[in-house]
């Protein structure tokens, strides 16, 4: 009988060590791109609507306070609210109260349907979600597919570029249907950590004020930052004397010494992987796209003047299947200069670009069944989200996006999924003697 009940508590305690363990879930199981998400936000009414009318507000009242332009004597407007966050995962409700809610997005901004970042932490510094202080609801307002920045991502991290991961899913909000958002994974603390080992560097955020090309505007490192690269943390101590060294580095150093000079400030050889993965999916606003300089965040390395590049805001890739593959190299000081005197790094730079072909494949390929799988997973979403918009061309008009227009730009992607591995193979070919 003693036995018999020692046998029967084992069991038991096996029993609840394994129901525990199946309801611990982990930041995996909120990116896991196998299924179709369901996020719900409860925010009050009254809150909702001052959130949308400062929506336009409070980037600019941040960016004039940053350009050191005189703060007003009015009390400054409120940009964060807020709210319960639900996520539903496998029929639980797994829910985190009193986390705060903020506008997120540039041209991307809408009042119709905004997009949203969510701190967790901003009321209480050691809340945290699955182990994540931030995430962002990307309202894909820009790309009729919905699928842009979430299938770039995919590519640039199976490239073993770090890059955020980002998952589709239903948004609720007060339980009415807010249409088809994706999750994407903030680049904060956390990420960092989790993927560079270390997080006490100083991490910034391009904030395009100008057209940039990294061309050198004197030795005062204000002209630097906090504008166009925004510290987001180490704000007490500002140190921004490396990144005018790094770019003074980039325009003056001697063609000789470029590479070897630039490496100090810049970890060159992830940048020009990152770069071949922006041309190869073709993004039209990225470090070397059509608007200068777009689209990153910078992180230096704690206790090193070493940078490396991290990418964000994949909306307009997959512009056109026969993008150049040194599209606007010549008209960025870096990629100029590494074009005359670094061939080890334009070597690089192709064998990224024969990788991601590679990777991507062809009619049939990598590129192709995730696109098709996930058409399938948000197909009904999309038709049932109102709310979606786009903005085919980059014309800065965001307007309402029909069933037709997402289905069509799904049958773009697909082609481009089919060719874009052909074409680039086909620019990196030598040329006939």
């Amino acid at each position: 009988m003693r036995n018999l009940m020692i046998n029967l508590i084992l069991a038991l305690f096996w029993i609840l060590a394994f129901s525990f363990h199946s309801f611990a879930q982990t930041s995996d199981d909120l990116f896991n791109g196998d299924i179709l998400h369901e996020v719900r936000i409860y925010i009050d009414p009254r809150d909702y609507a001052t959130f949308k009318e400062t929506n336009f507000i409070c980037p600019l009242q941040d960016l004039e306070a940053l350009a050191g332009k005189r703060i007003s004597a009015l009390p400054r407007i409120e940009c964060w609210f807020p709210v319960e966050f639900h996520w539903m995962f496998k029929g639980r409700d797994i829910t985190t109260p009193q986390v705060a809610v903020s506008s997120h997005g540039k041209g991307s901004r809408s009042n119709i349907k905004p997009s949203f970042k969510i701190e967790f932490s901003r009321y209480e510094s050691q809340n945290n979600f699955l182990g994540l202080k931030d995430l962002v609801l990307r309202a894909n307002t820009q790309d009729a597919s919905s699928m842009h920045e979430w299938l770039a991502m995919k590519l640039f991290r199976k490239l073993g570029i770090p890059a955020p991961r980002e998952v589709h899913t239903r948004l609720y909000i007060n339980d009415q249907y807010a249409g088809l958002y994706t999750i994407v994974e903030d680049v904060d603390l956390v990420f960092l950590q989790q993927n560079f080992g270390e997080n006490e560097g100083r991490l910034y955020d391009y904030e395009r004020v100008d057209p940039w090309v990294f061309d050198y505007r004197g030795p005062d490192p204000s002209k630097y930052s906090p504008l166009p690269l925004k510290p987001e943390n180490n704000l007490i101590h500002l140190d921004p004397a490396p990144i005018e060294a790094m770019v003074r580095t980039i325009n003056q150093a001697p063609d000789a010494q470029f590479s070897a000079a630039l490496s100090q400030y810049i970890d060159l050889n992830a940048l020009f992987r990152e770069l071949a993965a922006e041309n190869f999916v073709a993004d039209q606003d990225s470090i070397i796209g059509d608007y200068a300089l777009n689209n990153f965040f910078l992180y230096r390395f704690q206790n090193r003047l070493e940078s490396t590049f991290i990418p964000w805001d994949k909306s307009n890739a997959f512009w056109a299947i026969d993008w150049n593959i040194f599209h606007n190299f010549t008209t960025n000081v870096l990629t100029r200069r590494a074009l005359a005197v670094a061939p080890d790094l334009i070597a690089l730079y192709k064998d990224t670009l024969r990788q991601a072909a590679n990777i991507a494949g062809g009619v049939g390929g990598w590129l192709e069944q995730e696109i098709t799988k996930e058409y399938q997973q948000i197909r009904q979403a999309a038709y049932e989200d109102t709310r979606k918009l786009c903005d085919q061309g980059a014309t800065g008009y965001l307007h309402p996006c029909s069933n037709d227009e997402f289905d069509a730009e799904v049958v773009y992607m697909l082609r481009f999924a089919r060719e874009r591995a052909g074409n680039v193979q086909t620019q990196l070919a030598p040329s006939p003697q």
